[in-house]
C-alpha cells in the first residue's frame, strides 16, 4: 500500500505553501459546533471567501445560534447569505437545521460531537442535507483532521489517480486510503489538499509539475515518454530514402 514518502514534505511544504488559507475565518466557529455547522452549509459549491463573506453578513444582522435563526425570517437570511451562492436552498437548509437542533438537541450540538466518532457522527447524519463530508468536518473539530479526514471532490480525485483507491471507491474507502497514506501531520494534509487543488486538477492536471507523479497511476498512463532526438533523425532519413 503506497504511503507519502517523508523526503517529499518539504518539497509539498515549498511549492503549496504560498496557497495556504488566505481566509480568516471567525475565530468563535471552531469553537461553536451550531456555528462551525452553518459555515459548513455555506461553504458548499462556493468558494472560502464568498462562504466567509456570507457568514459574516449573517453574524451581522443575526446571533448566529438555533433559536435566534429558527425563529428568523427565512428571506432575511436568504438576502445576508446572497454572496454565499445557492442562497435560496442554504437559507431554507440553515432555517431547517435550526429548528431541528433546537427541538432535538436542545439547540447544543457539543454533546452529541462528545460521542464516539461513529456514533456522532450517525447521529449527525440524521440531520437533513448533512452527508460524509459535512459531518465529517464538525467530528474534524473534535477529534483532529488526521483522524476524521474530509474527503471533498479533490481528495476524492487525487485518492484514484494515485491508485490509493478504485475508480469505484466510496467516501469511507477513499478516508481511510487517505489516512494510510499521509502522516500524522495536519499541516501536511492541507498542503496534500492544496496539491490536489492547483496541481492535480479536474481538467488538465499539471502531471509534469506534480510531486508524487512517480508514484501517481494516472501519470504513468497519461504522460508522454520523452522523445529521442536521435530516433527522430534516423526516421526522417528512412522516410527520405523511401521517398
Amino acid at each position: 500500500m503506497k504511503t507519502l514518502d517523508p523526503k517529499l514534505m518539504p518539497v509539498l511544504e515549498e511549492k503549496y505553501a504560498k496557497y495556504w488559507w488566505p481566509v480568516e475565518y471567525p475565530k468563535d466557529v471552531s469553537s461553536d459546533p451550531f456555528k462551525n455547522l452553518v459555515i459548513t452549509v455555506l461553504s458548499q459549491n462556493t468558494s472560502e471567501t464568498n462562504c466567509v463573506r456570507a457568514y459574516r453578513r449573517l453574524a451581522e444582522r443575526f446571533e448566529v445560534n438555533p433559536k435566534v435563526l429558527a425563529n428568523a425570517d427565512l428571506g432575511e437570511i436568504r438576502n445576508a447569505i446572497r454572496s454565499g451562492g445557492l442562497y435560496n436552498i442554504k437559507s431554507k437548509r440553515i432555517k431547517e437545521l435550526s429548528k431541528l437542533v433546537l427541538e432535538e438537541f436542545k439547540g447544543d450540538l457539543a454533546p452529541i460531537l462528545a460521542l464516539p466518532k461513529e456514533k456522532a457522527k450517525k447521529r449527525l447524519m440524521e440531520l437533513p442535507g448533512i452527508g460524509d463530508k459535512t459531518a465529517d468536518v464538525l467530528l474534524a473539530s473534535q477529534h483532529g483532521y488526521h483522524e476524521v479526514f474530509v474527503v471533498d471532490t479533490h481528495i476524492d480525485r487525487i485518492a484514484k489517480r494515485l491508485g490509493l483507491v478504485k475508480e469505484t471507491a466510496k467516501y469511507g474507502e477513499i478516508q481511510e486510503a487517505i489516512k494510510h497514506f499521509l502522516p500524522k501531520d495536519e499541516r501536511t494534509g492541507g498542503l496534500f489538499w492544496l496539491m490536489a487543488k492547483y496541481t492535480c486538477r479536474a481538467q488538465t492536471p499539471k502531471c509534469s509539475e506534480c510531486p508524487l507523479r512517480n508514484i501517481c497511476d494516472y501519470s504513468k498512463k497519461h504522460s508522454q515518454p520523452p522523445q529521442c532526438q536521435d530516433c527522430s533523425v534516423l526516421k526522417k532519413k528512412i522516410s527520405l530514402r523511401v521517398l
